[in-house]
């Protein structure tokens, strides 16, 4: 009997259905696209977010079913930007209303801090279009700080602003108060007016007139400057005089710059604080101290 050899059929598979002109690589695209949309969609998200609901948001995916369930202040309260938790977590309305509330608040504060911008702004289109201002420029220090917009009003060893020892305003310093007055006029808010003095002390040292005296006469002078370029004098709710105790502590400048004067444009919330400590009379001033003494 002869041995049957045995016959090993190797079938080819015709056509290029994996190959380029297949339609796999549809669906990975369509996949990447719908990723991408995903990605966008949360950056715009995040974006448009304020710091309240991106804090929430983020406590809520450390651990959302214990503090879904048990509930938690970072749920269940109006600054949660997550509906649900407390004693019901299948409730999705949550507080509407205070929500609507932190959101309005919010943004009257973007408003008022876009105003300071645009004032800041002006500023410096003021100073940049006119050639005498132009050389003043460089004596203005503009910052947003977290109590409002910040003008500083430096010396330098050509422009001294005031002499040493002087309170005497300087033709300098009377042109940049009044390019400034109508300006911070045009805005609601309140000032705070300070004055600085660099390191040199009296001969009698703290005994008699002093640096602190100084200042606050230069504040002065500077108030009175301001009010005759158009300030409305209502708008200035302090004067304070700091004398040689708040140094710029920058290379750029040398310590003439400290004799200085610090214009705060206050925001709402800065204003209030300072409105409310304005007005408070002693018994308030007595359950305040109290109540810090004993926390």
């Amino acid at each position: 009997m002869k041995d049957k050899s045995i016959r090993i059929i190797v079938k080819k598979k015709s056509g290029h259905g994996g190959g380029h002109h297949g339609g796999s690589w549809k669906i990975a695209y369509a996949d990447f696209m719908t990723a991408m949309m995903a990605l966008f969609l949360v950056m715009w998200l995040i974006s448009t977010s304020t710091p309240q609901e991106l804090k929430g948001i983020a406590e809520y995916f450390r651990t959302p079913l214990i503090l879904g369930y048990n509930g938690g202040k970072n749920i269940s309260d109006s600054e949660s930007p997550i509906p649900g938790g407390g004693d019901d977590v299948t409730q999705q309305l949550g507080e509407e209303k205070n929500d609507a509330l932190s959101q309005n608040e919010f943004e009257k504060k973007q408003l008022e801090k876009i105003q300071m911008i645009e004032a800041a702004r002006k500023i410096y289109d003021i100073f940049d279009l006119d050639e005498k201002l132009k050389k003043l420029a460089p004596n203005l220090i503009i910052e947003l700080t977290e109590m409002g917009l910040r003008i500083q009003i430096l010396a330098s060893d050509d422009k001294p602003m005031f002499d040493v020892g002087s309170a005497t305003i300087d033709p300098n310093m009377q042109e940049i108060l009044r390019t400034l007055a109508p300006i911070i006029n045009s805005l609601p808010n309140k000032i705070t007016l300070s004055g600085h003095t660099d390191e040199r002390q009296y001969s009698t040292g703290d005994r008699g007139y002093s640096n602190w005296e100084l200042s606050a006469d230069r504040a002065n002078s500077s108030r009175r400057e301001l009010i005759a370029g158009g300030l409305d004098s209502s708008k200035i709710t302090r004067i304070i005089a700091l004398a040689d105790t708040v140094s710029l502590n920058n290379p750029n400048y040398s310590k003439d710059a400290n004799r200085r004067i610090s214009i705060l444009i206050l925001n709402k919330t800065a204003q209030e604080y300072i409105e409310a400590e304005n007005n408070m009379t002693g018994i308030d001033f007595l359950k305040q101290t109290q109540s810090i003494s004993e926390q």
